[in-house]
């Protein structure tokens, strides 16, 4: 994982916790954990876009991808936010995590 897609999820988890408080902060915390044990199990899964347009092997999966897989017992009303990655070698590369309406050309390099 990129140092950009970890300051990306403290980032995401503190504006979390200031809008929807620590329950809210546990269920979104708890989806990007589980959508980046999915792109490790399965990197092609159902989901994953191959983004070209973005970067060279970029691929984004959506988080809501994920949603219903989560172990919080409720899900995640609506994420806003995509992983995006490349994979080498046999490995997720994971360079950010974006919210769905930023310009994501602008923020990967």
């Amino acid at each position: 994982m990129s140092g950009a897609a970890q300051q990306d999820i403290t980032q995401i988890l503190e504006w979390t916790q200031e809008a929807f408080g620590d329950t809210g902060r546990a269920r979104y915390e708890n989806l990007i954990s589980t959508a980046l044990i999915d792109l490790r199990a399965d990197p092609t899964r159902t989901g994953v876009r191959q983004r070209d347009d973005i970067g060279q092997s970029i691929c984004t999966y959506h988080l809501a991808s994920s949603r219903k897989r989560t172990t919080t017992g409720k899900h995640v009303g609506k994420p806003r936010h995509l992983i995006l990655f490349r994979v080498k070698k046999d490995m997720v590369e994971v360079a950010r995590l974006l919210h769905d309406a930023m310009d994501f050309v602008q923020h990967v390099s």
